[in-house]
């Protein structure tokens, strides 16, 4: 964020406000309604947007009528103070103040330089989480029943003898092609074996591990404990979290210059 684009930023912001309150006095008195084409249009397209204003089924006369009605009825509001103390309208003018003040001081595309800096800065932002490989044998509880566990052990016993003449179950999720992270381990396989599964060794078989579906034997061929994304592979994130962050910074030293024309005193009861 460059400091002479923001201060020109506050500029522009101090001279539309200025302007727009030197105009203010000149606009067209309050029982004066203009239907010029620009806002025919307007309401026109009002009518045919699905999240508009005005009812779609209205013709366009009738849609011009409605739409004059509530500038009627607006207008005669805003003269009896209905807007004062009103916690809604109150809302909509500071969102649409926020909005005028970010059109007014727009972010710059950050460079390369300014994106691995937030990168550096902020790296438990941007961290991978645990990558497995496994290798993972299956019993159904719902083909074998209880015989599930027993075949499980059985299987334990005879891998580490280097036999394997019993046969598995298709386990019906993916945890076998490809390296898998702990957020797929807990979908796929829950709480309690994905934690027996992160403690184990490398190239060590766990004993039988119980889940809702069946029972597990996991072997643990690689352990990816995690690292900070390097800016090529996290570059999106950055940029938006980079942006929002200039962003917020910018809005606030907008706030706080407009904030100091003004005088504020604590009045005691």
């Amino acid at each position: 964020m460059k400091p002479n684009h923001t201060l020109i930023g506050f500029v522009l912001v101090a001279c539309g406000i200025g302007i727009a309150e030197w105009l203010a006095p000149k606009t067209a008195p309050t029982d004066v309604i203009e239907i010029t084409p620009a806002y025919r249009q307007f309401v026109l397209d009002q009518v045919q947007q699905p999240a508009g204003a005005l009812p779609q089924d209205l013709k366009p006369e009738e849609a011009l009528n409605k739409a004059i009605e509530e500038e009627v009825l607006y207008r005669e509001g805003l003269k009896l103070g209905l807007e004062k103390d009103d916690l809604i309208v109150k809302r909509r003018v500071v969102q649409k103040m926020r909005f005028m003040l970010e059109d007014m001081t727009p972010i710059a595309e950050p460079t390369d330089a300014q994106l691995q800096a937030w990168l550096d800065k902020h790296p438990e932002l941007y961290q991978t989480g645990h990558r497995l490989t496994l290798t993972h044998l299956f019993f159904s509880r719902g083909k074998r029943g209880d015989q599930a566990i027993y075949d499980a052990q059985q299987l334990r016993k005879e891998l580490e003898q280097g036999k394997t003449l019993l046969t598995m179950d298709v386990f019906p999720l993916d945890t076998t092609h490809g390296p898998v992270d702990e957020s797929t381990l807990l979908r796929e396989l829950g709480g309690t074996v994905t934690q027996a599964i992160l403690e184990l060794p490398v190239g060590v078989w766990s004993e039988p591990m119980n889940s809702a579906m069946g029972v597990h034997l996991v072997r643990v061929e690689a352990n990816d404990g995690g690292h900070t994304m390097a800016l090529k592979e996290a570059r999106e994130r950055v940029r938006v979290d980079l942006m929002a962050a200039q962003r917020e910074a910018v809005n606030a030293a907008s706030v706080a210059a407009l904030k100091s024309k003004y005088s504020i005193h604590e009045v005691k009861q």
